[in-house]
């Protein structure tokens, strides 16, 4: 079934490379995938940047995706919202106070983060060049000097990060895309893995852009989530050559700006009774000029 899957999902790839409703209704009436596609919504948030809505049957899943071309103007922030690596502030929350001093198209929920300390992200944490928690041997998304995205493991040396100091940075796991093919973390048997969960991801295509993607779940009637190897497929089926999972299940969000009303919202239905869940850190996807 899964190779069935990465079929469909490839086709879903090649289809999405077009934008507007055309595609959206090629997409509807495609029989060509292994599981039916209720449709894709798509809009334009900036140049360069779409925001995707897709709904599949089976699952049933609810699928967020944006779709970011990172040049000089549009780059990638991991944010905190605090000096120090310890706190807990909603993924909205996060986005609308960056939104202050910086023109924010959208973002996602990052790293997982402990509870005592409370909010301290279990992995690195770099903001504009300045680390506020440490590396471990867990891998992370970064962001080098020049612009240009990495998924890898950093270790400290001093006070500096090899194999580079990145600029932006938060951590994640497990790899889940590698080389453009799903990682042996993907595939692992452990409940982690093999257990549907609200998913969040970031994954990166082998052109350098930028896939920022959240999959609902622990909503039967909605969207039931995936299990890391079926996210692992999504995510190349979109585009990933590399990718990596962030925290999921309760703390998934995506926020994306209203390209009519220029306001934050949130654009998935996170799980959690209570709603949106605070979280340790998030990234966001910002414009510059």
């Amino acid at each position: 079934m899964r190779a069935r899957s990465v079929v469909a999902l490839a086709v879903l790839a090649a289809l999405l490379a077009s934008e507007g409703c055309a595609s959206a209704a090629r997409v509807a009436s495609s029989d060509s995938f292994a599981f039916p596609i209720d449709s894709v919504r798509t809009e334009s948030l900036a140049p360069g940047i779409v925001h995707r809505s897709i709904r599949m049957a089976t699952g049933p899943w609810a699928i967020e995706v944006l779709a970011v071309t990172l040049d000089r103007c549009t780059t990638a922030l991991a944010v905190k919202g605090v000096a120090s690596s310890e706190g807990r502030e909603r993924t909205s929350v996060l986005l609308t106070r960056l939104a202050d001093s910086a023109s924010v198209l959208g973002g996602v929920n990052a790293d997982f983060f402990s509870f005592t300390p409370p909010g301290v992200p279990t992995g690195v944490l770099v903001a504009r060049g300045r680390m506020l928690s440490p590396p471990s041997s867990r891998p992370v998304f970064a962001v080098d000097s020049l612009g240009v995205p990495h998924i890898l493991v950093l270790q400290r040396t001093a006070d500096t990060l090899v194999p580079f100091h990145p600029i932006e940075a938060v951590g994640g796991r497990p790899v889940i895309v590698r080389d453009g093919q799903v990682s042996t973390e993907a595939t692992d048997t452990n409940a982690f893995a093999t257990t549907r969960h609200p998913r969040t991801a970031v994954g990166i295509t082998t052109d350098g852009h930028l896939l920022l993607v959240v999959v609902d779940g622990r909503q039967p009637s909605f969207s039931v989530g995936m299990s890391l190897a079926e996210l692992a497929d999504l995510m190349r089926g979109l585009g990933a050559h590399e990718a990596l999972n962030l925290d999921g299940g309760g703390s998934t969000t995506m926020v994306a700006r209203d390209p009519a009303s220029g306001e934050l919202r949130i654009v998935n239905r996170p799980s959690d009774k209570a709603g949106e869940r605070p979280v340790g850190d998030a990234l966001a996807v910002v414009r510059r000029c």
